[in-house]
C-alpha cells in the first residue's frame, strides 16, 4: 500500500501503475527524504520526473509545496497520475505531462526548487538529464535522485555543474541529494 504520509492529503492511498519492474519509494525512505528536506518543501516549485504514481511529488504538495509538474511517458502511469492528483485534491496545484523526462527537462522554461527523479533502477544513461537538470534547478534548489546501488552518481554528474551533498541507502535502493556547484 502506497499512501501520503502527512499534511493536507495524509493517509490518501495512491494507486500504482501496473507496469513490469515498477517500484516506488517506500514509506521509510520517503519519510527520510522529506525529513532531510525540511522547510525547503514549503511553497516550493517541484518537478517529479519518472513520476509513476506521483508518490514524491504529491507528498511534497501535501507537505506545503506550491506546485508540482508530474512527468511520465507511460500511458498507464499518466492515467494513474491523473487519478492520484484528483484523489489528493491537488488539481489546482499540479499538472501531469505525458512526456519523456529528458525531453521535458530540456524544453521547459520553468525553474524548480525541488526535483524528484525516480527512474527504473536498471535505467543508467542519465548524462543528458543531469545537464538539463542543472539548467532548470534554482540556485538553492535540490535534486533528489532515487537509484539502484550500482549507479555511480559522481561519475554521472561530473559533466554538469552539480555536486552530491548526501547519499543514503535503503535496501536495494539509494537516494542522492544533488545541488548546484
Amino acid at each position: 500500500m502506497l499512501r501520503i504520509t502527512t499534511g493536507l492529503a495524509k493517509n490518501v492511498r495512491l494507486k500504482t501503475p501496473d507496469l513490469p519492474g515498477f517500484k516506488s519509494v517506500q514509506e521509510v525512505a520517503k519519510s527520510a527524504i522529506f525529513s532531510m528536506l525540511g522547510d525547503k518543501v514549503n511553497e516550493a516549485m517541484c518537478l517529479d520526473l519518472y513520476a509513476g504514481s506521483g508518490n514524491l511529488g504529491l507528498e511534497a504538495l501535501s507537505r506545503g509545496a506550491a506546485w508540482c509538474d508530474l512527468v511520465d511517458n507511460n500511458y498507464e502511469a499518466k492515467k494513474v497520475l491523473l487519478e492520484n492528483v484528483k484523489k489528493c485534491g491537488f488539481e489546482e496545484k499540479a499538472e501531469v505531462h505525458f512526456k519523456d523526462a529528458v525531453k521535458y527537462a530540456a524544453n521547459t522554461e520553468k525553474k524548480y526548487d525541488l526535483i524528484f527523479v525516480d527512474p527504473f533502477y536498471d535505467t543508467t544513461s542519465h548524462v543528458f538529464l543531469m545537464k538539463n537538470l542543472a539548467e532548470i534547478l534554482k540556485p538553492e534548489g535540490v535534486v533528489v535522485f532515487c537509484h539502484g546501488v550500482g549507479l555511480l552518481m559522481d561519475s554521472l554528474i561530473k559533466s554538469a555543474p552539480l555536486k552530491t551533498v548526501e547519499n543514503r541507502r535503503f535496501g536495494q535502493g539509494c537516494f542522492t541529494f544533488i545541488k548546484k556547484v
